[in-house]
């Protein structure tokens, strides 16, 4: 049963609300809500980020993000972090890399400052075009494709120290090389898989075309499928198999399979990891782009971007750069909609009356209930209800006293919600009951 955890906090006047928007509706799939930032969006044709966000920490709207790209969720800490790219190679660049704590909404700075590319502590480090990213929650590790830099980039979540993990930010362009540590070479790497149980981390080198391979913990590099500097759209067997630009990856645990957002063939693909034999798994075969649910290589994509597997339903969610919409797909290639159409905005809401304006990174919550997704020229973080989690029935409120220390809890299903910030009161509406509370913190679980 959802419920709130309404927790009194005497010494403090902050309303302290984890996905503030996300009250105002129930948990039906494809419910779209903010989870963080409250820049202004990316106007019309613009294309020299001079109307773009900022990269101001704070509390759930007052934070800021520029082209937000990258995002992961942490368990360990109930957080999500993510790569606020910026806009490239304009002074309007953010490359930073911000915890967003969903247990209060603070956004946070823990590593970046400005373009460039430097190892260090915290602000002192430099980036150039953060892209994908993953976590060894284990190790409290993040690892950051620093795509402009070709390198892969590793930052403590406990000291905020980025170190440089593989490639070299001094090879030349269009370099690539298989090999150990800082001796690989990448070209604008994007997407990262990172695979604990096997001690291996999967590599989309996009401008090289190919998919890598990164054992663990030495950072041995090697090639599994796809042919360097050589794009196209061939299935095949490992260095037979062609991509264009692939971008981002996910893991089926089940089939031992790889999943591959083909990015400029706007299809998906996948990699049997016994044997590297790459196939389309939806997606037209001849690099098609468009908007059409179906089922195999009757859908079409427009630029697939970010990409998770879902292990409880068995599903693979997919948000696309052109189409402004998050995809489900089946093991099987069948292609739904979820939230989202092609048609660019912003709208919170149910499904396809959900806007998105070019969304970019996906990662899912450790229950599989919640999607995040970086909406990238809105410049915020936002939450869609994944699949399987439709509640309908009458709201119930417990009446929260306004002195008292000890948590509260409310629950709820397909209520109304609204909430209204007057001074220091807060009155939160849930279906006809209201509740009169004073600094109090609110906090989703289900």
């Amino acid at each position: 049963m959802p419920h709130l955890d309404l927790t009194m906090d005497p010494s403090s006047v902050v309303l302290m609300l984890a996905g503030l928007a996300a009250l105002t509706h129930g948990l039906t799939p494809g419910e779209v809500s903010i989870i963080a930032g409250g820049g202004k969006p990316h106007e019309g044709d613009k294309n020299d980020c001079v109307d773009a966000a900022a990269s101001m920490d704070g509390f759930f709207l007052d934070a800021r993000f520029n082209y937000p790209w990258g995002l992961v969720f942490d368990k360990s800490d109930n957080s999500i972090y993510v790569a606020d790219c910026g806009c490239p190679d304009t002074p309007h660049s953010n490359d930073r890399i911000r915890r967003i704590s969903l247990s209060d909404s603070w956004v946070t700075t823990i590593a970046g400052s400005a373009q460039g590319y430097q190892d260090g502590f915290g602000k002192d480090a430099h980036f150039h075009h953060t892209a994908g990213m993953v976590v060894d929650e284990d190790k409290a590790m993040l690892y950051v494709c620093d795509s402009a830099n070709n390198v892969i980039r590793q930052v403590s979540i406990k000291t905020g120290e980025v170190k440089t993990f593989a490639g070299n930010p001094d090879s030349e362009e269009e370099d690539y090389k298989d090999g150990k540590g800082l001796d690989a070479r990448f070209y604008h790497p994007q997407g990262l898989y990172l695979d604990v149980k096997q001690n291996r981390m999967f590599v989309a080198d996009t401008d090289n075309h190919v998919i890598r391979e990164m054992r663990m913990p030495d950072a041995e590099v090697k090639t599994i499928a796809g042919s360097p500097k050589e794009k196209g759209l061939v299935n095949g067997r490992g260095g037979a198999a062609r991509f264009y630009h692939p971008t981002q990856m996910a893991y089926d645990p089940y089939t031992d399979t790889l999943y591959v957002s083909d990015h400029y063939n706007h299809a998906i693909r996948t990699i049997k990891l016994q044997g590297y034999e790459v196939d389309i798994l939806a997606g037209s075969p001849k690099g098609e782009p468009g908007y059409k649910d179906g089922k195999g290589t009757a859908a079409r994509f427009n630029y697939p971007e970010g990409i998770a597997f879902d292990t409880t339903h068995r599903v693979l969610y997919v948000v696309e750069f052109i189409n402004n919409c998050i995809r489900m797909v089946t093991p099987a290639g069948v292609v739904k909609t979820l939230a989202g159409g092609p048609k660019a905005g912003y709208k919170d809401g149910s499904g396809k009356g959900a806007r998105f304006f070019h969304p970019t990174g996906l990662t899912l919550d450790p229950t599989n209930k919640v999607i995040y997704v970086t909406d990238q020229y809105n410049h915020l973080v936002r939450s869609v209800t994944a699949v399987g989690h439709n509640y309908d029935g009458p709201a119930e409120m417990v009446y929260i006293e306004q002195n008292r220390p000890e948590r509260q809890v409310v629950s709820y299903w397909n209520s109304t919600a609204a909430v209204m910030l007057m001074g220091a009161v807060v009155f939160l509406l849930l279906g006809t009951a209201r509740v009169a509370a004073r600094k109090f913190c609110v906090k989703r679980s289900y």
